[in-house]
């Protein structure tokens, strides 16, 4: 049995049992209460009709009961065989005792119910004994006609059938907790095996998951309750967790690629100056350009893994260092910086903008985002070629367009060109020293500011990058 079973049959038996207990408890307390009262009430009841009539089998003047009599007035009556009915004198001397004790007859009996009986008013007074036996002791005062008190009735009950119908019920009420218990208590434990187990399995799996460190194992779903929808949702980040491993071993693996290209071709230039004493100083003028030009590019290759690192980072962080920027400001920047790159390729460079265009951004990130992709459709684009950008604001959100003539994209590349060292031309990234890392990069940034990209090509006519950003600050940034 496992720990959470045990635990929760162990809870909801102890609840149960301790609810049975208090129920039983007050129920029985109930009846005791009632019955007792009901006996009180009965025997004070009795002690005044008793004594009501007690007065026609006694001489005023002499005190003396007629016994006889009087005992078939009792017979007559119909008492309970539990009273004991005594007549007592004026002087609180027994006169009668249905029990006929002769150790009693003719002994006063000075008690408090009697006392008051003397007194004219009906006494009562409740004795308990050894053994919690209770002694129900009830007087009323026999009057004459001019409503002196001449003698009492005293009844003297020990309510047995009420003492044992209680016991019964005590005895009933714990065989039936017994029972109840044993039987509630194996429907718990069934339920609570049928609750945890799929808990259990689902632990049980997850542990294997994570010991035989196989990551795309799936949790079976039954039912429609909250522990379905937990395995449910750990199946959802089991496959984000396959995803994300994937892409780590491939971005390891790129990353691994693009670094070793370039170390292998400078230490394949330093081979072949060393081992090669006589060679000419305008070879090693070529080879250290190119060893120069090899450093760079890892160099460039570094500095991007860095900010995408860089990126991931600020993505998770809650205060994302929005303002309010002109849009303008940061396109006419990368028309500056993107300018001559243009020219030395013979290609147009053209920026539209309908007018001023404010939105709340991270300067910094929203620049390389844009410049990025402006950049690579200039790589992308041949001689006499032309990449326009175009913006608008509308509806609460600004539009950035980029296109140009250049080669295009294939439709089943489309998909793939924002993955880490993803090239669609990789001769012709060689030979304008992309590392495949732009539009990654372009995207993490377009992605931080709550935007996408869209894409429309078609090879040999050109591409189209559209980007889509919210002009307006998040509800935290407008409460700040």
């Amino acid at each position: 049995m496992s720990s959470i079973t045990t635990r929760l049959v162990l809870t909801y038996f102890f609840i149960m049992l301790i609810t049975l207990l208090i129920f039983s408890y007050y129920i029985t307390t109930t009846m005791k209460t009632y019955l007792y009262n009901d006996v009180k009430l009965n025997s004070t009841t009795m002690s005044n009709v008793v004594a009501s009539f007690a007065v026609d089998y006694m001489d005023p003047e002499s005190g003396v009961l007629d016994k006889e009599s009087f005992e078939r007035f009792l017979g007559e009556l119909g008492l309970d065989s539990e009273m004991r009915v005594m007549v007592l004198a004026r002087d609180m001397t027994v006169l009668y005792d249905s029990q006929n004790n002769r150790n009693v007859l003719g002994t006063a009996q000075v008690r408090p119910s009697v006392v008051s009986a003397i007194n004219g008013t009906d006494g009562f007074a409740e004795y308990s004994g050894e053994g919690g036996i209770v002694t129900l002791d009830a007087s009323a005062p026999v009057l004459d006609a001019d409503g002196e008190v001449v003698g009492v009735v005293n009844i003297v009950r020990v309510p047995e059938t009420a003492g044992k119908f209680i016991d019964a019920i005590i005895t009933e009420m714990i065989f039936l907790i017994i029972i109840f218990s044993l039987l509630v208590g194996v429907i718990i434990f069934v339920v609570a095996n049928l609750v945890t187990k799929r808990i259990v399995d689902f632990t049980s799996k997850i542990t294997s998951m994570s010991d035989d460190g196989i990551l795309d194992e799936k949790l079976d779903i039954s039912g429609h309750d909250e522990i379905s929808r937990l395995g449910e949702a750990f199946n959802t980040m089991s496959e984000k967790v396959v995803m994300l491993e994937r892409q780590r071993v491939q971005f390891v693996s790129d990353a691994s690629h693009e670094l070793k290209t370039p170390l292998s071709s400078i230490k394949l230039m330093a081979d072949s100056i060393l081992q090669n004493p006589d060679i000419s100083m305008d070879y090693v003028r070529e080879f250290m350009t190119d060893m120069n030009n090899e450093a760079d590019r890892l160099n460039r290759i570094v500095n991007k893994l860095l900010y995408i690192t860089k990126m991931d980072a600020r993505s998770s962080e809650d205060n994302k260092n929005l303002e309010l920027i002109s849009l303008n400001d940061i396109v006419s920047g990368i028309e500056r910086n993107l300018q001559p790159l243009a020219k030395k390729a013979d290609i147009t460079l053209v920026f539209s903008t309908p007018g001023e265009i404010f939105l709340f951004a991270n300067k910094d990130v929203l620049w390389q985002g844009i410049y990025n992709i402006v950049d690579n459709a200039i790589k992308y684009t041949d001689a006499d070629g032309y990449v326009l950008v175009a913006m608008e604001q509308t509806a609460g959100k600004v539009i950035i367009e980029v296109r140009d003539t250049g080669v295009g994209i294939a439709s089943e590349d489309i998909d793939k060109i924002f993955d880490r060292f993803y090239r669609v031309d990789k001769a012709r990234d060689r030979a304008t020293g992309g590392t495949g890392l732009g539009l990654s990069i372009a995207l993490s940034a377009i992605a931080y500011h709550n935007g996408w990209i869209d894409v429309e090509s078609e090879p040999g006519k050109g591409s189209t990058f559209r980007i889509t950003l919210p002009d307006t600050a998040p509800e935290s940034d407008e409460e700040a």
